[in-house]
């Protein structure tokens, strides 16, 4: 059973964690342009980044938790396989079966969104990390 603590860390985490994702999306993003053009984006550019990513990627990326982040969680935890290694694995998987059920919405006629899997799944990692550091990052069974 948790503690009062132990739940509002949890809690705290189901919160904060699925931002990380287009949070690093946008880092990302903004690193791999500038490498790109030798150059910072403009602020314009950055804005519209960031309008555009966290439109979709935010209700996404909560939506990816609800549905499938918590209940991931309390079967680790049910079957004592509550590590590190396996949250990181479960949000790369969250987060790559996310990107392939978001594809054939993210290709239209008026403009397209690249988001392969593999970048998803390393969102997910990212998500899944912070998810286990603001959780307070205790092993339960395994290693």
């Amino acid at each position: 059973m948790f503690s009062s603590s132990g739940s509002k860390r949890l809690l705290i985490a189901f919160l904060v964690a699925p931002l990380a994702a287009p949070v690093a999306y946008v880092l990302g993003t903004l690193a791999v342009e500038a490498f790109r053009r030798g150059s910072a984006l403009s602020g314009r550019a950055v804005l519209d980044l960031l309008i555009g990513v966290f439109t979709l990627g935010a209700p996404s990326a909560y939506f990816a938790a609800l549905v499938a982040g918590v209940p991931t969680y309390f079967v680790l935890r049910r079957l004592r396989l509550l590590t590190r290694r396996m949250v990181w694995l479960g949000g790369a998987a969250i987060g790559a079966a996310g990107a392939l059920v978001l594809a054939p919405y993210l290709h239209g006629d008026l403009f397209s969104i690249r988001f392969p899997w593999w970048t998803a799944a390393l969102l997910g990692v990212v998500s899944a990390e912070v998810f286990w550091r603001v959780r307070g990052g205790t092993t339960m069974g395994g290693s």
